[in-house]
């Protein structure tokens, strides 16, 4: 079990790299237009609330979703250079996998603002259960 949480870690890491070196790249001076309006087509269509096949319809309306997704991808990727997308790659693995002590001291206080949020509603959950107070 837990190997398999440490293979899924690995995957979306990797994955979330992946997807920043797409927006690396997007941004790279010497990537031509075409490829950068393929790829923000593809990104602006995974992300739009409007579709060719509306979501309700079961099958299809997901299967549109993933099609375009993957072949604007699929096509961008086959565009870019790989000097272009070796260097975003190596960028976004840098960029991802160092935790600086901004982003550490930001969890923290994340981390502990739930905690407060969990501790008042538990007390609050406590009372009007308990001491009949509403």
């Amino acid at each position: 079990m837990i190997t398999q949480l440490t293979t899924l870690k690995h995957k979306t890491h990797a994955l979330n790299a992946e997807i920043y070196a797409l927006y690396l790249s997007y941004r790279d001076a010497r990537v031509k237009w075409y490829v950068r309006l393929l790829l923000a087509l593809a990104i602006g269509y995974a992300i739009s609330p409007i579709d060719l096949v509306p979501d309700l319809v079961p099958v299809f309306g997901f299967l549109d979703d993933v099609v375009a997704v993957t072949l604007g991808v699929g096509f961008s990727y086959h565009l870019l250079t790989k000097s272009v997308l070796d260097h975003a790659r190596i960028e976004a693995y840098d960029t991802l996998s160092g935790v600086t002590t901004g982003s550490a001291t930001a969890y923290r206080i994340i981390g502990y603002v739930w905690m407060l949020f969990a501790t008042i509603v538990a007390v609050l959950v406590y009372k009007m259960l308990f001491l009949g107070v509403a």
